[in-house]
Parts: C-alpha cells; sequence; structure tokens
C-alpha cells in the first residue's frame, strides 16, 4: 500500500490512532500499559485514543483487570463488527464463470461466503450481484474487487471479460452504492493475500503463478510488503514473453508443455527479481503436486541451488484471492476514512 505522508499534527494523530487500533487487533484483548508498550505512545496518548475509539465504537472495554493496588486497569477488545468488508472477484469470460464474494469483519474475520455461477456477465449483472450482498448486510463499508486483467485508476483497460473493458468501474461503483471501492488486478490480489498469509516477515521479492484452463499464465509479485504493478500497471503478464506461444517441442504433451513454460517464467524471475518463494497453482487435472520436483530438477540444471527460490504449490488460488482483495481493500478503507474522511 501506499504510505500516507504525515506533515501535519492532525495527520500524526490519526496515525497513532490506527497505530492503537491495530496494535488492539493484533493482541486480541489488552490494557492501556499493554498497548502503550507495543506501540511505544505514552500512556496519556494511548488512553486519549483509546476514550476516542470506545466513544464511536469501534473499541469496546470488555473488562477490569485485577488491581494489584491502585486503580484497576481496563481491558480493551476491538469491536469486529464496527464494519465489513466485502471482497467479489469474477473469473472466466463473457459467457460463462463466476462471481465469488466473501463479506469479512472489520478485524478480518470470514463471516459469509458466496458462489454464483454466471452464463452472460455485463457490468449490470456484476453491479447488481453486489449490490444484492449490499442491501443484505448493511454493515459493509468497503468493497473490494478482482477482475483478470489490466486496471489502472479503477478502469478496466483490458479483461478476460471483455464486456467490462473501458469502464471505470470504481467510480461507477462507488457512485452507485455511496461505499468505498477499490477495483484491482487478479494475480496482484492473490499475490498479496499469499504474503500476508505465509511471508509476511519477508521483505525479499514473492511471486505467485498462476496458470488457468483456458487463459495464458498470469503473475503476481509482492516485494517489501507492496504489489509490484509497474509503470503502466503491467507488471506480471508472464504471457507476453517471448518463449511463451512458442515451446520447443511443438508435438510435446499437454503437461510436458506447461511444464515447459514454467520452466522459463520460473528462470526469467529468478534472474529478474531473485525472489525468495514462488507460489505456483495450475488448474489443470493433467499437472500434479509432482511438478515442483520436476521444476526444481530442471531449474538445478540452469542455477546454482542457492538461487532456487523455495516453492509453493496452492491447489486453488481462491482463499489467497479472497485474502488478498479482504486485506488490501481493509488496509486502503482504514487510510481513507481515518485521513481524508
Amino acid at each position: 500500500m501506499t504510505t500516507v505522508p504525515i506533515n501535519t499534527t492532525r495527520q500524526m494523530k490519526q496515525k497513532n490512532i490506527m497505530l492503537v487500533a491495530n496494535t488492539l487487533k493484533s493482541l486480541i484483548s489488552a490494557t492501556k500499559s499493554d498497548i502503550s508498550v507495543q506501540t511505544g505512545l505514552s500512556l496519556a496518548t494511548c488512553g486519549t485514543i483509546l476514550n476516542e475509539l470506545c466513544a464511536k465504537g469501534e473499541i469496546i472495554a470488555k473488562s477490569v483487570d485485577e488491581s494489584r493496588g491502585g486503580r484497576p486497569a481496563k481491558r480493551y477488545i476491538y469491536n469486529s463488527s464496527y464494519f465489513s468488508v466485502l471482497s467479489i472477484y469474477a473469473e472466466g469470460t463473457n459467457t460463462s464463470g463466476i462471481i465469488s464474494s466473501c463479506l469479512t469483519s472489520a478485524d478480518g474475520k470470514i463471516l459469509a461466503e458466496y458462489d454464483e455461477v454466471y452464463n452472460h456477465l455485463t457490468a449490470e449483472t456484476l453491479m447488481h450481484r453486489i449490490q444484492k450482498i449490499v442491501d443484505n448486510h448493511n454493515n459493509i463499508k468497503a468493497i473490494g474487487v478482482g477482475l483478470p486483467g489490466v486496471i489502472v485508476d479503477g478502469k478496466v483497460l483490458t479483461c478476460d471479460i471483455t464486456n467490462l473493458e473501458g469502464l471505470a468501474l470504481t467510480e461507477q461503483l462507488s457512485s452507485r452504492l455511496g461505499i468505498f471501492v477499490q477495483v484491482g488486478n487478479d494475480m496482484n490480489y492473490t499475490a498479496f493475500g499469499f504474503y500476508r498469509n505465509n511471508c509476511r516477515n519477508i521483505n525479499a521479492p514473492i511471486a505467485y503463478i498462476f496458470m488457468p484452463p483456458r487463459h495464458c499464465a498470469g503473475c503476481g509479485i509482492v516485494i517489501s510488503g507492496e504489489m509490484l504493478r509497474g509503470a503502466s500497471q503491467f507488471a506480471g503478464e508472464v504471457s507476453k514473453l517471448p518463449f511463451y506461444d512458442h515451446p520447443k517441442n511443438n508435438m510435446a504433451c499437454h503437461s510436458a508443455r506447461i511444464l515447459e513454460r514454467l520452466i522459463h517464467i520460473v528462470s526469467s524471475l529468478i534472474v529478474i527479481i531473485n525472489p525468495d518463494t514462488i507460489a505456483i497453482s495450475i488448474s489443470d487435472e493433467q499437472v500434479s503436486h509432482n511438478c515442483i520436483e520436476d521444476l526444481s530438477n530442471a531449474l538445478l540444471k540452469k542455477f546454482d541451488s542457492k538461487h532456487l527460490p523455495h516453492f509453493v504449490y496452492r491447489d486453488s488460488i481462491k482463499p489467497d484471492y479472497h485474502n488478498g482483495i479482504s486485506e488490501y481493500t481493509l488496509d486502503a478503507y482504514n487510510n481513507f476514512r481515518v485521513f481524508e474522511i
């Protein structure tokens, strides 16, 4: 996420409010003293912020710790029902696919999940689906939308679902629903979700390769916790690498062609960003988990073992995808509501 510059007293206060709220989420339950130790903020500052957050209902003074002399200490918890976040993505083509939705609480817990098969997807179909979920859950304050395409400033430039191309989707949804909305690329979200769940403390590059059954491979990259989008939001379009459509052996079996493309893609990533970890998901019944071993053996013929990343096979991108949308949207919404509202 883009870091908000702190250049005024008000912004510093707002930054401290976010710090206290996020710290309380991570601690589950804490006293003012606990939060002061974790954040480095003074007891007085923590007390003021906790009082403000309690007054808004964002946190709850749950109980009072047993006193060891002096005034007993209040214990606080984050109010998970303060608001909720909707993660939704569409995958497939104009004529077939799914719309997958996941509702999470303000502290990231999954509340509900829905999958809907479609036979014809238009912008109105997608908007109607989102509207229906919002109507059924009136506590939604932020929506993240994932699409298989290039999205710049909330506008869909290219997409596997071509009916959505050219739409200023963020603007249209925000105007229609009156809710914070962001729209992003499927692989960026998926890589971010995998990073947050599995590699949060790793600053070295993390990559995520997805090879869907009917479309070209895609790749998401996270470096030091930030999505790598590129100057024109085109980073990760690995199907445009020069070898992709020209396997050496055109008569090779299907699984062998997939492995060959995977070797080329991973080799390119190794020499360009030198990733620590690469997650791989292949939606093809002919390709098994053994592809990781085959891939590693092939790469050892080209690279010293110290340059090979740690490989993780993912049976499905769905949990990483939804986690990425939810976490990134939650971060963005928290920055929005604290610094801009």
